[in-house]
């Protein structure tokens, strides 16, 4: 495979110790997709927590063209997370792969 393609993954969990209701970590959440969506280019998903009015786990996936560009782009969103109102609890950012280690080559 000549051309090179990445997958990078962040997952975090995010603590909102004064909402009072799921609506309350609502808004937090869908502006967070927002950013992740428009200004990384990544998608965004929350895959736990969803019943708690104050815990959220959140999976960011993005890809890019190569490791160092995908990186940077995990590292953004990490930055990202901890400027907010929220409290991050746990950041896991893994996965940097060639997208390539995911199927045989072309021959």
């Amino acid at each position: 495979m000549t051309d090179e393609a990445y997958v990078g993954v962040l997952l975090a969990d995010l603590h909102f110790p004064a909402n009072r209701s799921l609506k309350d970590k609502r808004a937090p959440l869908a502006a967070l997709r927002d950013v992740c969506q428009r200004r990384y280019r990544a998608s965004f998903s929350e895959v736990g927590h969803k019943e708690s009015w104050q815990l959220a786990r959140v999976l960011v996936v993005l890809a890019a063209s190569s490791a160092r560009v995908a990186r940077e782009r995990l590292d953004d969103i990490d930055r990202y997370l901890h400027a907010q109102e929220y409290e991050v609890a746990r950041v896991v950012v893994d996965a940097v792969d060639a997208v390539g280690s995911l199927w045989p080559s072309d021959s």
